[in-house]
């Protein structure tokens, strides 16, 4: 009888041969081909983006003049470069009419965009055609809106021949401050309402219709909708136009430059205008850089009291 036991060295020589050969892990290779794509978009936002939004900080606390810019010597004066624009009567000008300038923009363009998003809710002929008019002002060019803006309130334009059939005027709308600061705030209007219209009207598109459908059979009203549904669910869409329109508005540099140029004796002056003028007609960068810098602390500032006027 042969005996089949196995020797304990050979069961253990067999076991080690069964069992499967462990191989260590391979470290994962980090790749790199995800961050090559927005390399471009990055290199773009440093260059062109932050650069000079760092070299202009920088700027306002030098003495940065013709000579000392051409140079290359431009000394660290510290705040005196803003203590200047302080303490310029123009600046005070400059930031009352910025202000006034942006609620008023602001006010009506944000109205008249939500109440023709709430018109084009329903449907009715030429639908799509009416929407692509409405957008035209938006695609316009701001110097060519401007330009038409001032013949149309020139002294001899359609607006003072209107006024004239109806009994009034004619009116010195470019030449008066009193009436060349409203003049500025229409055609900005005219300008900015089809942005605030379209996301107004992407954000009520976005509202189940059935919410409106158990406020209807609710018994609520038309308008009872709009405040108590409409309003409500737009608040997010709603800050975000304000915050953009906030923006846009402080900056706006070229409509009023083209209208009017700051004047008739700085009545239309804003911040940007006046920093292009204390910029390159009195060649003071670095006080000009200094009030750049006081309009992005404004943007700030009226966009923190927005925040928090929508939170209560």
């Amino acid at each position: 009888m042969r005996n089949n036991t196995k020797s304990p060295a050979a069961e253990k020589t067999q076991t080690v041969v069964a069992e499967p050969s462990r191989q260590r892990p391979r470290k994962a290779r980090f790749d790199t081909s995800p961050y090559l794509f927005i390399l471009p978009f990055v290199i773009f936002c440093l260059a062109l983006l932050l650069y000079p939004v760092v070299y202009s900080l920088t700027l306002s606390f030098r003495q940065a003049t013709v000579d000392t810019f051409v140079s290359g010597d431009m000394p660290f004066n510290g705040l005196t470069q803003y203590q200047a624009a302080v303490a310029d009567p123009v600046f005070w000008r400059a930031v009352i009419n910025t202000v006034l300038f942006a609620f008023f923009s602001i006010l009506f363009q944000f109205t008249i965009g939500f109440l023709l998003a709430l018109f084009f809710q329903a449907d009715f002929p030429c639908k799509n055609f009416c929407l692509a008019l409405l957008l035209i002002p938006w695609v316009s060019p701001v110097l060519t809106a401007a330009n038409i803006f001032k013949g149309l309130f020139n002294g001899t334009g359609p607006v003072n021949q209107i006024c004239h059939l109806i009994g009034f005027g004619p009116f010195p709308w470019l030449a008066e401050p009193a009436y060349a600061f409203p003049a500025t705030i229409v055609a900005n209007i005219w300008i900015g309402f089809p942005f605030n219209f379209i996301l107004l009207y992407a954000g009520m598109r976005s509202i189940p219709a059935e919410v409106y459908e158990a406020a209807r059979i609710d018994g609520a009203h038309f308008w009872k909708r709009v405040t108590h549904i409409t309003l409500p669910m737009l608040k997010p869409v709603s800050v975000a136009v304000l915050t953009l329109g906030t923006i846009y508005t402080v900056k706006v540099f070229d409509l009023v430059f083209v209208m009017t140029g700051g004047g008739p004796a700085n009545g239309t002056q804003l911040l940007s205008t006046y920093a292009y003028q204390v910029g390159f007609s009195l060649l003071n960068f670095g006080e000009a850089a200094a009030i750049a810098t006081l309009m992005v602390l404004l943007v700030l500032l009226l966009n923190l009291v927005q925040l928090l006027l929508q939170r209560r």
